[in-house]
């Protein structure tokens, strides 16, 4: 929920940083070295997630060309006529496709201004969650006007898969857990990657105008692939507003309300937003890695034994994945005065 106060608070201007100032981790002794490495590469992390709840990341071992190919797919999407798109737009009772949310050409504090494209985790044709209608469970949607993109975009989010899987084992090792800790909630994950266009804001819009309002990631952890055109900015926990510009080659990744909770609050979420002031047009692509549909997430209890009490309360992942599917507003193209809620 967006209260009055971070209302308030996204409208402060975001200053220039070092990108030192956003810690940059190097993934590859995790991967491929033994116990100390991969244990010094955790405890990076977890002071990464304890700070800030923001890093870069490097030697991640995904391959350059994989990545440049969901981006040229996004790219050939995203410039199709509006009318093409319209054949795959989501809606309440199809959660996958494309989304347009806003008018750049009528903006106010309220607005939003992007196009989303929603892939999430294939099923085979008889697993038996496809029959249930449950909104989690569906099948893909796929633009027969660009060439293997199910293709790319499919293999891409396998290999997301794999290197969240990995990040959740640093995450258990920076909190004193053994590394598997939380791989029993992730048997059947439906996570999604967004393909993500920011067309640039009108020249001399205030800083109250955004692509993508102030907000906080629900589920456990995302890894954002920036194009060249930056325009992310995040919330510091002193208060500060920063941006974060791409660093070639690298993921930017953050923890989410769920790594949040489980912590018990040691790793905090962070609030971020979007403004392309660039002139150009911004590509990126977050892959939200989620826990199972049935599993509740609260605070570990070996951390609330170490706390002494239990700073969050339980959260069903399905009932909260529902209320924001639910909540997202899907504006048809043509209906140019409509605003977001």
């Amino acid at each position: 929920m967006v209260t009055d106060q971070v209302k308030d608070d996204d409208r402060q201007i975001a200053e220039a940083i070092a990108v030192s100032e956003v810690p940059l981790i190097d993934f590859a002794p995790f991967l491929n070295g033994g116990a100390s490495e991969r244990q010094a590469v955790a405890e990076q992390i977890a002071r990464a997630c304890e700070t800030i709840g923001f890093f870069y990341l490097t030697g991640h071992g995904v391959p350059p060309e994989l990545r440049g190919a969901v981006f040229d797919r996004s790219a050939e999407f995203f410039h199709l006529p509006m009318a093409e798109k319209e054949k795959v737009r989501v809606t309440d009772e199809w959660n996958r496709g494309w989304i347009y949310s806003g008018n750049p050409e009528k903006l106010d504090a309220n607005s939003r201004v992007f196009e989303q494209y929603r892939i999430q985790r294939e099923f085979d044709p008889d697993d038996p969650d496809l029959k249930t209608g449950n909104v989690f469970f569906q099948p893909n949607r796929w633009p027969p006007q660009v060439d293997g993109f199910d293709r790319d975009c499919m293999t891409y989010y396998d290999a997301m898969a794999r290197l969240s899987a990995e990040l959740l084992h640093a995450f258990a090792l920076g909190l004193g857990l053994p590394e598997d800790r939380f791989d029993r909630y992730f048997q059947k994950s439906v996570s999604q990657i967004s393909l993500m266009y920011y067309p640039p804001l009108p020249e001399g819009a205030g800083n109250e105008i955004k692509n993508l309002s102030a907000h906080a990631d629900e589920g456990p952890v995302v890894i954002l692939a920036q194009g060249e055109i930056g325009g992310l900015e995040l919330k510091t926990v002193d208060g500060r507003w920063l941006a974060a510009p791409p660093v070639p080659g690298a993921y930017t990744v953050n923890i989410g309300n769920m790594m949040m909770w489980w912590s018990n609050g040691r790793y905090k979420s962070t609030l971020h937003r979007v403004r392309n002031t660039s002139a150009q047009e911004r590509f990126s692509i977050p892959f939200f890695w989620n826990a199972d549909q049935d599993v509740v997430v609260e605070p570990l209890p070996e951390l609330v034994e170490r706390d002494g009490q239990a700073n969050f309360p339980p959260v069903h992942v399905a009932a909260l994945l529902s209320r924001f599917y639910k909540s997202s507003v899907y504006i048809p193209f043509e209906d140019k005065d409509a605003k977001p809620a």
